[in-house]
């Protein structure tokens, strides 16, 4: 095999994986899977490896900061996931449907109010952001004895803080990172609801 050496090639594919079901998120951990394929000048294979491997603090550190709007500077925060959008369909199809987008969770809410805050800065860390309690109040976000069933974390575009209706699907901004179908919880006049969301990587 080492008159081959001078002409092995080295492929290294790396494929990100990320927790999707937040209830095994407590078994799941983030990593990378390198895959180390030796060929001969030929093209025949003579060696392949796949190997796991964990993903460094440096490394998921990166990753929130380009993913969620911080209050930094390393990407433009519009182009950013910093909003929380509430809705009342009290099965979200998103929580369990890798395929869906903004407009999804969009056409999925019949609220036609003020549903999300944006502007977030959320808090990031080696392996997660966070929110602060986020309030959702009816009147202000939604009619009064609105039932929620769900939330969407997604990118707002120019919207700002709002309260303002819908996720943001305008091309090349932050899309719907994920939906959460929470528990049902109707919200009556003077009441309101305290969201917070945090995406952990490790």
């Amino acid at each position: 095999m080492l008159k081959y050496l001078g002409f092995v090639l080295f492929f290294l594919a790396i494929v990100m994986l990320i927790p999707a079901n937040s209830d095994k998120s407590d078994s799941l951990k983030m990593y990378g899977i390198a895959t180390i394929v030796v060929k001969d000048s030929s093209g025949n294979i003579l060696f392949e490896n796949v190997i796991h491997n964990q993903v460094v603090d440096a490394g998921t550190t990166y990753m929130l900061d380009q993913t969620f709007g911080d209050g930094g500077t390393d990407v433009s925060n519009a182009d950013q996931v910093d909003t929380v959008c509430v809705t009342d369909a009290l099965t979200p199809t998103g929580a369990t449907d890798d395929t869906e987008t903004a407009a999804d969770f969009n056409t999925e809410n019949t609220l036609i109010s003020t549903n999300c805050i944006g502007n977030i800065s959320f808090t990031t860390g080696t392996a997660s952001a966070t929110t602060d309690a986020l309030t959702f109040s009816a009147g202000t976000h939604f009619p009064a004895a609105t039932t929620i069933g769900g939330i969407g974390i997604c990118g707002n575009g120019a919207n700002g803080a709002g309260p303002f209706a819908d996720c943001d699907t305008t091309a090349n901004q932050a899309p719907l990172l994920a939906v959460v179908d929470t528990t049902d919880v109707t919200v009556n006049t003077s009441e309101s609801v305290d969201i917070t969301y945090t995406l952990n990587l490790d």
